[in-house]
């Protein structure tokens, strides 16, 4: 079981005790709520659409393993990791997922190259930018096939709109996110590529979920 890190993990070392249950109904009890995981399923089917049918996916972190139910609907085995024992507790009573491990996802929980896609959904914008590089580096070492990952982007009508308020010199809220630009550089300082962008709804909805690969070594 990998040892708590530094400071900045903060966030998520959070949700090692507290009720998961009652954070599912939350997350997504309400119909807008489920409609936004439905479409992220979806465009998350779109991104793994070249790893094989019967393949090994890493759902990381899995959270309550809502997405593991998904993923194993899609004909995928799949193997969940999370840090909070809560949220583990809540995955393995759905029985979606081969097994679970508790880890520290900076510590890779299993070998290089020993899963066919790595898929981390509403993880890697809590993360500043120098550890969400690190961390798409670790997963992309432990996957054969492709890093799929939501962020959050500003292209977006909200993002618009508080722009415009902060103009003109009220108050918005500000939110991390990541333009194309920022999420290259942020990938090829991990030895990535983008290969595809795939918009949850464009305009509308701020998640992007990006398909990565690994930038081929120089011969």
């Amino acid at each position: 079981m990998a040892e708590p890190v530094a400071e900045h993990y903060d966030a998520r070392w959070g949700y090692r005790h507290f009720d998961a249950e009652r954070y599912e109904r939350r997350r997504y009890g309400s119909w807008g709520r489920r409609l936004n995981l439905r479409l992220t399923e979806r465009a998350i089917a779109r991104a793994l659409e070249g790893v094989p049918t019967g393949g090994l996916v890493l759902d990381a972190p899995c959270g309550t393993g809502i997405l593991s139910e998904f993923l194993r609907r899609r004909g995928f085995r799949v193997l969940g990791a999370d840090i909070s024992p809560a949220m583990l507790a809540v995955a393995r009573q759905r029985g979606a997922a081969l097994g679970h491990v508790r880890a520290d996802l900076e510590h890779p929980p299993c070998r290089p190259q020993s899963v066919d896609a790595v898929v981390s959904s509403r993880f890697m914008m809590h993360l500043p930018p120098e550890t969400r590089t690190r961390m798409f580096r670790t997963m992309a070492d432990l996957a054969r096939g492709p890093v799929i990952a939501t962020v959050c982007h500003p292209y977006t009508w909200k993002s618009f709109q508080r722009a415009v308020r902060r103009r003109l010199g009220g108050s918005a809220k500000r939110s991390p996110r990541l333009t194309r630009r920022e999420l290259a550089t942020e990938a090829s300082s991990a030895g990535l590529r983008i290969e595809r962008v795939i918009p949850v709804l464009p305009l509308l909805s701020e998640v992007w979920v990006v398909v990565l690969r690994t930038l081929p070594r120089p011969s």
